[in-house]
């Protein structure tokens, strides 16, 4: 809620229903369970009256340290755990699917990207990723990576740990990368974790300002309308 940029983003308002909402529906059907994670009863309360699982956690220092603690308050479920960012709205049952197919590796987490332009990216707000040739990625940053390139990897708030791997990345603490870059999963590679990143035709839209907010209101009014929004 104290995003500075769009002040109560969980709860902002996308064709009659708050994003957190959005984001639980998108999210059903495609998974056991879809549960929002927060300290805010606000949140919790309008999850709840949409028909949804909320689970009130303490403070934490990342996103991922929040999902562990609601995992652990749920009984520690499931064999794959999906940390699904609250801005993004747009999630559906095609960025879960290859998510889903294996448990990962208890040294490895795994998160999905898209190929756009460069010119797409280039704000701060939308993190780019560069990887191996089979996939591993090498370096998260706000900035286009790796330089030169006409097309870059855009990262998609979506990841898919083991329990084993849940636990590793939400102990791992803060580094200089880390900090630098507002990005803990580099915490997480440089205590050891190893991070697969599945390309793929993931369609989506990070809200993180007022513009971002209107471009996915578009999209769920034009789907209303049963014009195609993307």
């Amino acid at each position: 809620m104290g995003s500075t940029r769009l002040p109560g983003k969980p709860l902002a308002d996308i064709a009659g229903k708050p994003m957190v909402v959005r984001v639980l529906e998108g999210l059903a059907g495609s998974v056991d369970s879809a549960v929002a994670a927060t300290d805010d009863k606000r949140v919790a309360d309008a999850v709840e009256r949409a028909g949804f699982e909320a689970v009130m956690t303490g403070e934490a220092s990342s996103g991922t340290a929040r999902v562990f603690m609601a995992w652990e308050l749920l009984g520690r479920p499931g064999d794959v755990i999906l940390n699904v960012q609250g801005d993004e709205p747009l999630v559906c049952g095609s960025w879960t699917a290859p998510l889903l197919e294996t448990v990962p590796p208890d040294d490895r987490v795994l998160t999905l990207a898209r190929r756009v332009r460069v010119r797409e990216a280039s704000g701060a707000d939308t993190v780019k990723v560069a990887v191996t040739g089979k996939g591993e990625a090498l370096y998260f940053s706000r900035f286009p990576v790796p330089h030169g390139s006409r097309e870059v990897l855009e990262h998609i708030g979506i990841y898919a740990f083991s329990p084993c791997s849940l636990q590793a990345c939400a102990r791992c603490g803060e580094t200089e990368l880390s900090r630098t870059e507002r990005l803990e999963q580099l915490a997480w590679m440089e205590y050891g974790v190893r991070i697969t990143v599945l390309a793929g035709d993931f369609h989506g839209i990070g809200v993180d300002t007022p513009e971002d907010l209107r471009r996915v209101a578009e999209v769920f009014g034009s789907r209303r309308e049963g014009i195609p929004g993307g």
